[in-house]
């Protein structure tokens, strides 16, 4: 399959029926090939607003490359992406490539190719307030326009006047209202921008 295809609008062949999948969109990506990789997708089904996991073609050995329609609700990813983490790392499949990494596909627009963001260590949790002190002691509440510090507390102060302190364990609870593009812009193009070490656990509040 072109990567042009999957880029920009890459019909799949599911259930007999052509459905264009809308990858979410960067303006640039470190990560821009990846070799010895199965392919999985996560499809909006426009009827019932609902994300769709087809993971038909996937080979425990390889790499795994998450296609993910960027329309999708994050409330609605996250499970399916939970079903991944824990399929990926089944410590019983005897299959199992320790070495191998979960990436997720963006369409890097100026560049006019497909990147990929690195999730092997990312793990989506549903949000539960009585775990946050094991994730961290300061709770960001995540939404695509602003956060809070606390979860209902007034208005919500806007993205640019955010700013990261070292040695403060935050605790991201992302709003699972926001579209699968607006979690990309925040996690992936803000935050990795303005932290200086790896997100790897989010809270998902729906």
């Amino acid at each position: 399959m072109s990567r042009y295809i999957i880029l920009f609008s890459a019909l799949l062949l599911l259930g007999c029926q052509k459905k264009q999948m809308q990858l979410p969109q960067v303006q640039d990506t470190k990560i821009t090939s990846v070799e010895d990789y199965s392919q999985v997708y996560i499809s909006y089904e426009e009827t019932s607003e609902e994300a769709k996991l087809n993971a038909n073609g996937l080979i425990s050995s390889t790499n795994w490359v998450l296609h993910v329609d960027k329309r999708n609700k994050l409330k609605e990813v996250a499970p399916l992406f939970i079903k991944l983490q824990e399929k990926r790392t089944n410590p019983r499949n005897p299959h199992s490539n320790p070495d191998a990494h979960l990436y997720i596909s963006l369409a890097d627009i100026p560049h006019k190719r497909l990147g990929f963001m690195d999730v092997t260590e990312l793990n989506l949790l549903p949000y539960d307030p009585q775990k946050m002190s094991e994730y961290g002691n300061t709770p960001i509440y995540v939404y695509p326009d602003g956060f809070r510090l606390k979860e209902d507390n007034g208005e919500k102060t806007p993205w640019n006047k955010f700013g990261v302190y070292k040695n403060v364990f935050y605790v991201w609870i992302f709003s699972g209202d926001m579209t699968f593009q607006q979690f990309v812009d925040i996690y992936y193009t803000r935050l990795h921008q303005q932290t200086d070490r790896t997100i790897t656990q989010i809270m998902i509040n729906d």
